[in-house]
């Protein structure tokens, strides 16, 4: 199984797999770092690096999902890009990780990646124009 790992600003990853839970129920191999002002550089680095191998242990790679591109949890999470094994996606949502956590049994890391880029497209909606 693909282990995820939500990597954020503040306390967002927390509450996203919070509010995942919530909806799906408790979920394994599935852990949050978040990243503040407080948050000196070397230790979130050292935290996400631990969390990839806590997830990553069985070996089906590490899919990290970001709150933003260009933003420190993207950056310190392309240190640790590895074809086959770790792969990121950005702009995180709640359908998003829930569509994650569903189909990360059934498909190969790259292609759960791909689906999920897309996927978190087609995600947001504005009800206006479905009037």
């Amino acid at each position: 199984m693909i282990g995820i790992i939500v990597v954020t600003h503040a306390q967002l990853a927390g509450e996203f797999i919070n509010a995942a839970e919530l909806i799906i129920g408790p979920a394994e191999k599935l852990l949050a770092v978040s990243i503040d002002r407080s948050s000196a550089l070397e230790a979130a680095q050292e935290q996400l690096s631990h969390s990839v191998q806590i997830v990553g242990e069985d070996g089906d790679g590490v899919l990290i999902l970001t709150d933003m591109f260009g933003g420190t949890p993207t950056n310190i999470s392309a240190e640790l890009l590895s074809p086959g094994k770790v792969e990121i996606v950005t702009g995180v949502n709640l359908p998003l990780l829930l569509k994650a956590i569903s189909g990360r049994r059934s498909q190969a890391l790259e292609a759960l990646a791909a689906m999920l880029k897309d996927y978190g497209r087609s995600a947001v909606m504005r009800p206006m124009e479905m009037l």
